[in-house]
């Protein structure tokens, strides 16, 4: 379990919709208004942390977001995913003697919590708390990161979740989808195996003294980037931040593995498994880095294409076809600079073929035409929407800060991303998509699917080794 679920917004769908930031306008509302009017402040504290901080006077609390930049190529070969069973370990083992309920009750009983999650290359977290509560919020925080209780007993639980986890994975269609893909794709690189949870032998062979070792390299008090929003008075802000980084060690930040991303061609590969219930269809190809000017258009490109049920790929495939449980399409960022946009399903086997080649017809129409001008107008007002129910919460606009400055983002892009989406127009975003999303044919189509003959001129193979032996 995490450490609160109230005040928390997680990364969700409809944050990646959102672009990841937060917006500010003369016809916003309420918080929105009042982040406008007394602008983004960059602020250090007594101990030389220094952030970007987003007053929110009407909010009813405040959060503080700390991304700490470390890598996980750093770690033993095949024990990359190492950071995702200590983090767990973290959260659900207690510190500093005591007990993971105890933990959890202290941040109940203050209406707070916070979180932590790690990537390749950076771990970051939260604390979400009223700003009466903020001192003591942070102070139990700090004895997660600093002093967690790190015991057998639960190291073994979570390790065993880990490794369920990553055997579930090789029973399920779509798991084994997106294993393929990393495998096919990424070669070696220490990356894939932290995604991939493979070789499953890599996480058997992690030991409690690993986790010791990886915690005590993992979080410094200078490699890091920080933001914060909220009603907090910047005194309590700047004790809180300081009070969360005590203890921990002054390392600067290592520089990052490099990371060519994935390597795409455009095979064909269906995995028979007869097995598995159901097919599932994973397309995928390279999308260009983020930067601000590309961002909005390829997020509104992205949503009329594949979010939701009136999305051209859902509405093709479930809709016309009757072939799908649901069909879409979303981005994964890899890092923060390398992204794939990837189409996927579940289909009926029957129907793989059929669903091929209407994604493949849909897809194109829509990367050579773009948005219709019926859609245009509904995809850009549900845009702002999004954006605006994001915003609500300080943890969601702390961590849409954290998300444009780790980018690369200017600060300027944080209040003008309304401006930025409703200035918008259709032929500048259908430029856009069609300059940047991949042809369909460049793209790697995998299908896992219990028929060995369901798709056409296809590379069959039974298992993902064997991904070699189709031709490139």
């Amino acid at each position: 379990m995490r450490f609160l679920t109230k005040a928390l917004l997680p990364v969700t769908s409809a944050a990646l919709l959102s672009g990841c930031s937060v917006l500010g306008g003369s016809d916003a509302p309420g918080d929105i208004a009042a982040l406008s009017s007394n602008g983004l402040q960059t602020i250090t504290t007594d101990g030389g942390h220094t952030y970007l901080y987003a007053p929110m006077p009407e909010s009813d609390r405040s959060a503080v977001a700390i991304t700490w930049h470390t890598d996980i190529a750093d770690l033993p070969v095949n024990k990359e995913s190492m950071p995702r069973v200590g983090i767990d370990l973290m959260l659900n083992g207690g510190a500093g003697g005591l007990a993971a309920e105890e933990i959890i009750a202290d941040f109940e009983d203050l209406d707070a919590g916070s979180d932590l999650w790690v990537q390749p290359q950076e771990i970051s977290g939260f604390i979400v708390s009223p700003k009466e509560h903020m001192s003591r919020a942070s102070e139990i925080a700090n004895l997660v990161m600093t002093q967690p209780n790190l015991e057998e007993r639960w190291f073994k639980r979570e390790k065993k979740t880990f490794l369920d986890s990553a055997a579930e994975r090789e029973n399920k269609a779509a798991g084994l989808a997106w294993n393929l893909f990393r495998e096919a794709t990424l070669g070696g690189h220490p990356y894939k195996r932290f995604w991939s949870l493979q070789p499953i032998e890599g996480i058997e062979s992690i030991e409690l003294d690993d986790i010791k070792d990886w915690h005590k390299q993992a979080f410094s008090s200078k490699a890091l980037t920080i933001t914060v929003a909220g009603n907090a008075d910047i005194e309590s802000i700047n004790s809180s931040i300081d009070t969360v980084l005590t203890g921990m060690p002054d390392s600067q930040r290592k520089p990052m593995t490099e990371f060519e991303g994935a390597q795409i061609s455009d095979q064909t590969i269906l995995l028979h498994k007869p097995d598995v219930e159901k097919s599932v269809l994973l397309i995928v190809g390279r999308l260009p880095a983020r930067t601000e000017e590309l961002d909005v258009p390829v997020q509104l490109g992205v949503g009329v294409l594949g979010w939701g049920k009136q999305s051209r790929l859902f509405t093709a495939v479930r809709t016309d076809l009757r072939a799908a449980y649901g069909f879409g399409a979303g981005v994964w960022n890899m890092t923060r600079e390398q992204r794939v946009l990837h189409l996927s399903g579940e289909v009926e086997t029957g129907k793989a073929q059929d669903v091929l080649d209407k994604v493949r017809e849909s897809y194109e129409n829509f990367r050579t035409k773009g948005v219709s001008l019926i859609e245009f107008p509904v995809a850009r007002k549900f845009y702002v929407q999004r954006v605006r129910d994001e915003i609500k919460e300080p943890s969601s606009v702390a961590y849409m800060m954290m998300d444009a400055k780790l980018t690369g983002f200017s600060d300027a892009y944080f209040p003008s991303l309304l401006g930025r989406i409703q200035s918008q127009n259709r032929a500048d975003v259908n430029e856009t998509i069609k300059s940047t999303f991949p042809e369909f044919d460049s793209m790697l189509k995998i299908i896992v699917t219990p028929d060995a003959n369901a798709i056409e001129g296809a590379c069959v193979i039974t298992a993902i080794d064997q991904w070699t032996s189709c031709p490139r």
